[in-house]
């Protein structure tokens, strides 16, 4: 197959998105497919540095298309980054010849309308790989008014999906947001993101560099790792971590960067914490050792963005065999596949004794810690694994290039195992 995939970032770049496509990309080189991608030239923690326009990495060709840099900082200029980037990328896509599918991401948003155009004007079968539900997000994120404009968008994002041959969600309650406003369930298949198995893996207390690195060889780390971005919810970490103050030996370590990360460095300087932890992310290659290092990990969303988003962080935690605490919606997909593989719990936002009551059972209980630590694992290998997801979504791109895709009865072969709801 010759595939044309587009999203704002992609190797070598760090952010959730880009490595995501990075994996899949170099899954679908290796069976033997074209692959090429659309991406910006600068990186997702910014910069000077300017990435080359043309390179190949691994038999992938990646097409790199300038935009502004304004940052995230201000609306405006997060708009005006999205536009011109979206301009640049349909240019590039146009320009693009002999392709057999183009995949579009959810960064920037409303890739999907540039889809549709493309699909419009060229014969090639189109998907949206969607991570995030525009502009419902940014809505309800305070980010976007509800209005004119919100309904305008609103408006262009169903249009454009309804045009998709195929929109892959992430997770269920996605799927479940998607028919409830008219998607038609034909063109919807769930593949959940994964995580690499093998370059996470769980290191013993006894082996892990970033335990020495930071001096946590005896303290119990309950670590957040990833974007600490608008659609999380901080507020019960911060209940959590007042609530547990005066408990030894506990360490809370956020690893990453984000919108509210500022906010709680502000916090936990102002009450004078000294059991926080604020470091920035940490390489991938070193990613394994981070991850390992903690005891328990948590996890967030805020309850209005059940169906909008999910965080994917869960998916290298399991690899990496920890626990997990799910502060949450509790029909989100986090809390469903919680429940499945009895590795963690799932707490309400804003249950403060709810979260520290499951925050010091884990901490009291060695046997319990390593027994759902185990069971983190063992559902990462059976549903997780990256092999797993990118062979499914290989499967997908083949069946919509056959044009066989709305043919409900041959994604049986590719849906995830079933699960219980």
């Amino acid at each position: 197959m010759r595939l044309l995939f587009i999203n704002r970032y992609f190797y070598p770049d760090i952010s959730a998105t880009s490595q995501l496509l990075t994996e899949l990309a170099e899954d679908l080189n290796g069976k033997g497919d074209k692959v090429t991608v659309i991406a910006g030239n600068t990186s997702y923690l910014g910069g000077e540095a300017r990435l080359p326009a043309h390179e190949m990495y691994k038999g992938i060709h990646i097409i790199r298309v300038g935009f502004t840099c304004f940052g995230r900082s201000r609306t405006l200029g997060r708009l005006a980054d999205y536009l011109s980037f979206w301009i640049s990328a349909l240019w590039a896509a146009l320009q693009t010849k002999d392709q057999d599918c183009l995949v579009v991401l959810s960064d920037p948003p409303l890739l999907s309308v540039l889809g549709a155009i493309v699909r419009f004007v060229k014969p090639v079968k189109t998907i949206c790989w969607l991570q995030d539900v525009f502009p419902e997000v940014a809505i309800r994120a305070g980010i976007l008014r509800e209005g004119p404009v919100g309904r305008f968008l609103r408006r262009i994002a169903r249009w454009s999906l309804h045009r998709m041959d195929q929109v892959v969600v992430i997770g269920r309650c996605m799927e479940r947001y998607l028919l409830s406003h008219g998607l038609p369930a034909r063109i919807i298949i769930n593949i959940p993101n994964w995580a690499d198995g093998h370059r996470i893996q769980p290191v013993p207390p006894h082996d892990n560099a970033f335990l020495r690195q930071h001096g946590l060889e005896d303290r119990f780390v309950v670590m957040y790792s990833g974007n600490h971005g608008v659609v999380h919810e901080f507020e019960t970490f911060v209940a959590l971590i007042r609530e547990t103050r005066y408990v030894p030996r506990i360490c809370f370590c956020f690893v990453g960067e984000g919108a509210w990360k500022n906010k709680l460095m502000e916090i936990v300087q102002a009450e004078g914490w000294q059991h926080v932890l604020f470091l920035p992310y940490e390489p991938k290659a070193l990613l394994q050792s981070s991850l390992s290092a903690a005891d328990v990990h948590l996890v967030s969303l805020r309850s209005e963005m059940e169906g909008l988003s999910i965080p994917s962080k869960i998916y290298g935690v399991l690899a990496a065999g920890r626990p997990v605490i799910f502060i949450g919606p509790s029909d989100s997909e986090p809390a469903a596949i919680i429940r499945e593989g009895e590795f963690g719990y799932s707490v309400p936002p804003g249950d403060t004794k709810g979260a520290v009551r499951t925050l010091l059972a884990l901490f009291r209980d060695h046997t319990l810690l390593k027994k759902q630590g185990q069971a983190a694992r063992q559902y990462f290998n059976t549903h997780c694994e990256r092999s797993i997801a990118t062979e499914r979504f290989r499967l997908v791109l083949q069946q919509v290039a056959a044009g066989s895709l709305t043919q409900r009865v041959h994604m049986t072969a590719i849906s995830p195992p079933a699960r219980s709801q």
